[in-house]
């Protein structure tokens, strides 16, 4: 099966740290021979995707008879302790 990235998400993927994208890569091999292996969101948002983490990137998908489409890449959250100061 075919394995595409959406628009724009090619250009997240290259500016992802390598070792996201080292083990996203190796995911993203999985799902193209068994793409139903990860759980399908069922509310929110990205409702009907699947999606799959790496380190603390969740990367959604989409399956068709033909192709799996990488949607999107969502970052990690930031926690409070690692916010830039806002200077008033």
């Amino acid at each position: 099966m075919n394995v595409i990235f959406g628009d724009q998400v090619a250009e997240v993927f290259d500016d992802l740290p390598l070792p996201v994208k080292r083990k996203a890569a190796g995911i993203i091999d999985l799902i193209a021979v068994f793409p139903a292996m990860f759980p399908l969101r069922r509310r929110g948002l990205m409702r009907g995707y699947r999606y799959f983490a790496a380190f603390d990137y969740l990367f959604y998908y989409s399956v068709t008879s033909s192709e799996v489409r990488i949607s999107a890449i969502i970052p990690p959250r930031r926690s409070p302790q690692n916010r830039p100061l806002m200077v008033t």
